[in-house]
């Protein structure tokens, strides 16, 4: 990790991802931005998270060297250190759901989103946010009645010296690999939770089900159905059982 890296902490923020994009122009350097609560947490597709006190609410502001087609690997990387983390601190066992989702016990846990903003060319980064999300603590009042059946915690509550040893092994593991290249795929497939399953999916406008078969080296979900081979290098799968999906959305 890099041990110089500057940190803002904020009581309360709508998002910490809007509070890095918000002061990125005026940094050279990458910083970090974590938050006690957000009032406006955002998942892909502008969905909303739910960010009580009790998680860690983080956003790294990146000047990454990447092409920008490249963008979805700093989600991949990000999601392999945050497993990693959350596995060493708490000795759970995570699983990753394509492409930026951590699961515990079939429960949602964590949600990441990168997003990057690029020169006028389009050629490169200008910079890139990282927005981590982690209800590592039971909430109080417990979740919404929209996920309270897909949303969990890593634990029922957590103590301030273990969120610190989570944000810091969380750092280290994700710069390891965003740094020194050290080799994240074939551990990313590893901890999936949809090859081999049964997926809904859109393609085209279209709602379709195939079987998840492989994740490539840059992070497109290999998925087989009766057409052939589709590649999904965005948007949202669902995990069927039994050809019925699961209960609700995912948060």
């Amino acid at each position: 990790m890099r041990s110089e890296i500057r940190t803002i902490y904020l009581d309360e923020t709508d998002s910490t991802n809007n509070y890095a994009k918000s002061i990125a122009p005026y940094e050279k350097d990458d910083l970090l931005v974590i938050a006690k609560k957000q009032t406006a947490g955002r998942g892909r597709t502008g969905r909303k998270f739910f960010s009580p006190e009790g998680g860690v609410y983080m956003s790294l502001l990146l000047h990454p060297r990447l092409d920008p087609q490249r963008c979805e690997m700093i989600t991949v990387m990000a999601a392999v250190a945050t497993a990693r983390a959350l596995e060493t601190v708490f000795r759970v066992k995570p699983f990753i759901k394509w492409v930026n989702d951590i699961y515990i016990d079939e429960k949602k846990v964590c949600g990441i989103l990168t997003e990057g903003v690029f020169d006028p060319s389009g050629s490169k980064f200008r910079y890139a946010v990282l927005g981590v999300g982690v209800n590592l603590s039971f909430p109080k009042g417990g979740f919404p009645e929209d996920i309270k059946d897909t949303a969990g915690s890593v634990c029922e509550s957590v103590s301030a010296e273990q969120k610190k040893r989570f944000i810091d092994r969380l750092l280290f593991e994700f710069y390891d690999i965003y740094e020194n290249g050290r080799e994240y795929m074939r551990e990313y497939k590893a901890r999936s939770n949809v090859l081999g399953k049964k997926i809904e999916y859109i393609k085209d406008g279209k709602t379709l089900v195939g079987t998840a078969t492989d994740i490539t080296d840059d992070g497109a979900l290999t998925v087989k159905d009766e057409h052939g081979i589709s590649y999904l290098r965005s948007g949202e799968v669902k995990i069927c059982i039994d050809s019925i999906i699961k209960k609700g959305d995912f948060q």
